[in-house]
């Protein structure tokens, strides 16, 4: 059963819109009081925003769909992620601009370093203040935003960012990037990849490219998920962005999982 719906405020500056409060089903809701901060960093391409509850034990990275450059779709899964002790960085890595995937990458890095830099000033957020260490990150797409997930985990340590503990790519598209070389992820990080049993023909091809790109990674440490019709909801692309008691079981659900496992329980 959901929780009683929370209510965030996402300030969305000139490049996206004015002040928006949006009430959503969470898995496991949280009050407003323990949102500390949120804060829109940087502008175009470049921009961030970042949701900070107090006593984060986590940061979670959401990588939208392409076209989606504002977080207004997904203050469902992004209030849910809040509520569960993580400490949220919504790149927006669009801008009329930024077409290539080089750039998008580019763009996506500019974004995290920011956030990653003002969370490690906030010891409200249970950091402790100072360089983020020890704290598990977990980087999450939907759609382009999944395939996108796989590179931004392959590039973090290069980036000068915390290697991800694990990576959750929801119903990808396209496969890898033409052109664009997929580096090895780190080999203790964990990557799930899920497939809407009822998406496009083109949307599995992609995800099966994707994980013909990362045959390499360790057995143990990576997992091919076929989301199937259930409690009335049809696995199609659109799926993860439904606020229904079923979306929320087949997405939000296993990936807290996922966030609780980084953690070490």
């Amino acid at each position: 059963m959901l929780e009683v719906a929370v209510r965030i405020a996402l300030l969305l500056t000139a490049s996206a819109t004015a002040l928006v409060l949006v009430g959503a089903p969470a898995s496991q809701a949280a009050s407003t009081s323990d949102i500390v901060g949120i804060t829109d960093l940087g502008s175009g391409a470049n921009e961030a925003w970042v949701i900070a509850p107090n006593g984060a034990r986590s940061v979670v990275v959401f990588l939208h769909e392409r076209g989606q450059p504002i977080p207004a779709k997904y203050l469902g899964w992004l209030d849910n992620l809040a509520g569960q002790e993580s400490a949220v960085v919504f790149p927006r890595y669009e801008s009329p601009a930024s077409r290539t995937p080089q750039q998008i990458l580019s763009a996506v890095r500019a974004g995290m370093t920011a956030a990653v830099r003002h969370l490690a000033r906030l010891p409200v957020t249970g950091f402790g203040g100072g360089p983020i260490k020890g704290v598990p990150v977990i980087v999450v797409g939907y759609g382009y935003g999944a395939t996108l997930a796989l590179y931004v985990a392959a590039n973090s340590a290069r980036w000068g960012l915390p290697v991800p503990k694990a990576v959750v790519s929801i119903f990808p598209r396209p496969g890898p990037f033409p052109g664009v070389a997929l580096a090895p992820l780190a080999r203790s990080t964990r990557v799930v990849v899920q497939v809407g049993a009822a998406d496009t023909q083109s949307a599995k091809d992609a995800a099966q490219d994707l994980w013909r790109a990362i045959e390499r990674h360790p057995a143990s440490r990576k997992q091919l998920v076929t989301v199937h019709a259930r409690g009335g909801f049809r696995a199609d692309h659109g799926a993860p962005l439904r606020l229904t008691p079923a979306a929320v079981n087949a997405f939000w659900e296993p990936l807290d999982q996922i966030v609780y496992d980084a953690r070490g329980g």
